[in-house]
């Protein structure tokens, strides 16, 4: 009888009205699309590091996420490890004058073009308003006596730069591998360096990306951002 009973039941059952599940599934995958679009433009950013600056920290070929988010309610920290358009990309340059990205193409005629900028990925060294300067090798915060503590650097670092002064609202950013980096004491003006040689020397927060987070597997491990106390520098 119960077999009867189910046999009954399912010659009862409605056929499947396929109309109607391709718009359910269809409907699903593009929820699921906002979702991915949101997270990552939103909330996560992915970058892969296609240099040796920062290295031990992050390798060549690394794959790191960032936390688009780390910066909306405070301020990056020094010893925070971020992304950030680099200052002097194609769409930066195009921002200021069109003129400085007009290129060739195939057949030498003059076309202009801009595209979104290049991802950097370095360390914050320099806070807004402070004194940055470098003495063979070593990092001195408002011309202090003692040397900024950079256990992240393992290589003995060179070279004399600075004095800098960081503007309000920018960063002065290095990288962990010191001795191949270029960075804050390189990123010169193309445009007018005598008038303003510093132009494009600090990252400004609004063109911070995200706050590295997390290297993906297979080596998998949290970014190390290296916390410093209040006094250190001064």
């Amino acid at each position: 009888m119960e077999q009867q009973a189910a046999l009954k039941e399912t010659k009862e059952k409605k056929p499947i009205n396929w109309k109607k599940e391709i718009i359910s599934w269809g409907i699903i995958i593009a929820i699921a699309f906002v979702l991915a679009l949101i997270i990552t433009e939103v909330i996560i950013m992915k970058a892969e590091i296609v240099s040796g600056s920062m290295k031990p920290t992050l390798l060549v070929g690394d794959h790191v996420i960032g936390n688009r988010l780390a910066y909306l309610f405070s301020d990056p920290e020094r010893g925070d490890v971020i992304f950030f358009e680099y200052p002097k990309s194609d769409k930066m340059l195009y921002e200021i004058d069109p003129e400085l990205t007009y290129r060739k193409d195939e057949d030498d005629k003059d076309y202009c073009y801009h595209k979104a900028g290049d991802v950097y990925v370095k360390r914050i060294i320099g806070l807004p308003g402070e004194t940055i300067t470098i003495k063979n090798g070593k990092v001195y915060i408002n011309n202090s006596d003692t040397p900024l503590d950079e256990p992240y650097v393992k290589v003995n670092p060179k070279g004399n730069f600075g004095p800098y002064t960081v503007p309000e609202g920018c960063y002065f950013c290095l990288g962990d591998n010191r001795n191949s980096s270029l960075d804050s004491r390189y990123w010169d003006n193309p445009i007018d360096p005598e008038e303003n040689p510093d132009r494009f020397r600090f990252v400004p927060k609004e063109n911070i990306y995200a706050k590295a987070s997390l290297k993906t597997p297979p080596d998998m491990h949290w970014v190390e951002h290296y916390r410093y106390d209040s006094q250190q520098g001064e």
